[in-house]
């Protein structure tokens, strides 16, 4: 968990790069091969400084919502700020597993390079958190870095999915432009 102000290098590292490089050109690409309608009701778990978020709402409708969940107050404030000139974006600040949420209600929930930074005993319980909130047939997107020093591998991703009931659609792993793994997931819940 970070605490309320993350190390500098943390805080430029994510405006020069995820901010104003990554949320213009990397994250609107990924969002896109996702094929969203544009009226989902969409719940992004870790959504630190909005960068992603800016790709996501920016393909949500008006009838469409994005929520931020972020354990960080410093980073949910942040986004609250990035993204203030939109109107349905809602921002929960706290731990996934012990927010008030309605189950069953959202049609996606994306999962972006967050869940290898949660400790590895506690991911069950996010995840089931996670599959909770989505709506039956609901998608959940998920990927996350493979390298074995810090990421996650396919078959921890697959595995975690299943014990909490989703169903897999596709999932693989790809060289990124950085000659590391991504492995990407595509499930859907079936109760």
């Amino acid at each position: 968990m970070e605490n309320d102000q993350p190390p500098f290098a943390r805080i430029i590292e994510e405006e020069l790069i995820d901010y104003r490089i990554r949320s213009r050109f990397y994250h609107p690409d990924y969002v896109k091969r996702l094929g969203l309608s544009g009226t989902e009701r969409v719940l992004e778990f870790g959504s630190g400084g909005g960068c992603m978020s800016r790709a996501l709402v920016r393909t949500l409708s008006p009838e469409g919502s994005l929520s931020c969940v972020e354990i960080s107050p410093y980073w949910i404030e942040k986004a609250r700020r990035r993204l203030k000139v939109f109107s349905n974006i809602k921002y929960l600040q706290g731990d996934i597993t012990r927010l008030p949420g309605p189950e069953n209600h959202f049609d996606v929930v994306i999962i972006h390079f967050v869940l290898h930074d949660i400790e590895s005993t506690a991911r069950i319980d996010v995840v089931n958190a996670l599959a909770k909130v989505l709506r039956p047939e609901g998608t959940l997107f998920i990927r996350e870095p493979a390298k074995p020093e810090h990421g996650m591998p396919l078959s921890e991703i697959r595995s975690l999915m299943q014990d909490v009931g989703l169903r897999e659609i596709h999932t693989g792993c790809t060289r990124s432009w950085q000659r590391s793994w991504i492995c990407d997931g595509t499930f859907k819940k079936s109760w």
